[in-house]
């Protein structure tokens, strides 16, 4: 078995003992994006012109929850340390454990988005269309939340700094995800935006887990 593959399951079972974080993600999406529906008119054209904006913002708020554990645990049990002295690629192990931590933060964001989005009178391929939004914009927040994580490893409580170096880089991905889902629900041409998102998802793909590498080596000098 690909010692890649064996870290994945590694990482996998980790996560399945730290349930609680992963449900807490969940319910904060969820709790968030219902909020609206709930505090105000439901009028049917007033919800599905917010669902763009308040999916993305959902699943933002979502990943910043999550994200403070993506490493820490890591880092003071010395797993970090082992996965740089390892024969494998560093940048291999550290997409592993990114993709993982995907898997088990945002995958599911997704499938419950399908959900939240009936209670916005969205329907058909219109769900599809906020599902993939999400995938895009999930796929590259992850890795920018990776080294975010990374770079404030050694810091004790990086909570206020993490958020105040994620919102700006995030921030044209919420906007483009919101637009994708709007002219979705319109009836416009969303190629433009899934364009956008799915080149910042391959440049994040392709630069994140070696930058974020970089990051984790500086942090433990």
């Amino acid at each position: 078995m690909s010692a890649y593959l064996q870290f994945l399951l590694r990482e996998s079972k980790v996560a399945i003992k730290r349930w609680t974080d992963v449900l807490t993600g969940i319910i904060l999406f969820f709790l968030t994006a219902i909020l609206f529906p709930l505090i105000s008119d439901t009028d049917k054209d007033f919800l599905l012109s917010i669902v763009g904006p308040v999916m993305m913002f959902s699943a933002f708020f979502a990943s910043l929850l999550s994200m403070q554990n993506m490493f820490k645990p890591d880092f003071q049990n010395g797993t970090i340390e082992q996965l740089v002295l390892s024969k494998k690629s560093f940048v291999g192990l550290i997409f592993t454990k990114t993709f993982a931590f995907w898997l088990f933060t945002s995958l599911p964001l997704i499938l419950v988005s399908a959900l939240v989005s009936s209670i916005y009178f969205v329907s058909g391929k219109e769900i599809l269309i906020i599902q993939l939004t999400l995938f895009l914009s999930t796929m590259t927040m992850i890795n920018i939340n990776a080294f975010t994580a990374a770079i404030t490893l050694g810091i004790r409580y990086p909570g206020a700094l993490m958020t105040l170096i994620i919102t700006p880089i995030t921030l044209p991905i919420l906007i483009f995800g919101s637009k994708a889902i709007e002219n979705s629900i319109l009836g416009l041409d969303i190629s433009g935006p899934l364009y956008f998102l799915t080149g910042m998802m391959m440049l994040s793909l392709f630069l994140g887990p070696w930058i974020t590498a970089s990051a984790l080596k500086i942090s433990m000098d």
